[in-house]
């Protein structure tokens, strides 16, 4: 039996090629990171030579010119929104999906249905709309506002994976609570979430990404310099500002990624969960 098969030789080929593209930008801002002169941060002979930390710690003072918006002002933002909308987006997940996949109730599926329908709809398509619904509530320019627009946005993947989460548990466990006498807040967070779990992770991990990663409505719905969240901050301070920036980027990017990587098994269990039919 051969195990190096042709189709063996070129998936891994061609993923291996990926990676490798993928990876080497990464490594690249790592090692930028380390050292202190720019022009040294493009040449790959240099890689291992003067290295210094001084780049984590200048970055943290790093302001941009003619505007009172620092690199640490923007990322303790960053981590209230995101912060704000895991928390808001995994409580309201939860108990829509719970209600809509255990509690039967008239037009439960219709009420899915339209949950999930603005999935098909471009986020883009919706920055008017949202900008003036903000402004009447005045809510624009406002941690609140965005970690509403955030947790709304999110809802339709959050509904649709905790629904399918709650689904695939077998019903005969909550039968028995039901015969012991069990309130359903005490089966729901007793029996249902620990069973849960993976589907609830996933929702934490999709709405992270979500609010920490966003550029658009952070641009669009925040005006005050002391008010704006990472990303923005980081391309107003570009690449002029030295290697400093390099730092910037691994410590907005980097513990994402290790959190995702140690994550993983859960996403991918919730993500498999999600593809459960009644």
């Amino acid at each position: 039996m051969k195990i190096f098969t042709r189709d063996w030789y070129w998936y891994y080929t061609t993923n291996t090629i990926f990676a490798i593209l993928i990876a080497f930008p990464i490594y690249m801002i790592i090692i930028s990171s380390f050292k202190n002169n720019p022009e040294l941060s493009l040449n790959l002979n240099s890689i291992y030579n003067e290295w210094t930390f001084d780049n984590y710690k200048n970055i943290w003072e790093l302001k941009i010119r003619s505007s009172r918006t620092s690199f640490n002002q923007s990322f303790w933002n960053s981590i209230i929104v995101t912060c704000g909308t895991v928390i808001l987006s995994v409580i309201i997940s939860t108990l829509s999906g719970y209600a809509l996949a255990i509690l039967k109730f008239p037009f439960s599926e219709l009420i899915f249905i339209l949950l999930i329908l603005p999935i098909l709809i471009p986020v883009i398509s919706l920055i008017i709309p949202l900008y003036k619904l903000l402004r009447d509530l005045n809510l624009h320019d406002s941690y609140i506002g965005l970690i509403l627009i955030h947790t709304t946005c999110m809802l339709p993947v959050g509904v649709f994976l905790m629904r399918n989460a709650f689904i695939s548990i077998p019903q005969s466990l909550r039968e028995i609570a039901m015969l012991e006498g069990s309130s359903e807040y005490k089966i729901l967070t007793k029996v249902m979430l620990p069973l849960a779990l993976p589907g609830i992770l996933t929702v934490i991990i999709f709405s992270m990404y979500t609010a920490w990663n966003d550029y658009l409505f952070s641009l669009i719905f925040i005006n005050s310099p002391e008010m704006q969240m990472l990303n923005v901050t980081l391309s107003r301070l570009g690449i002029r500002s030295g290697n400093p920036i390099f730092a910037g980027y691994v410590i907005t990017y980097i513990p994402f990624i290790i959190f995702f990587v140690f994550l993983q098994r859960f996403y991918i269990r919730g993500i498999t969960t999600s593809a459960v039919k009644e």
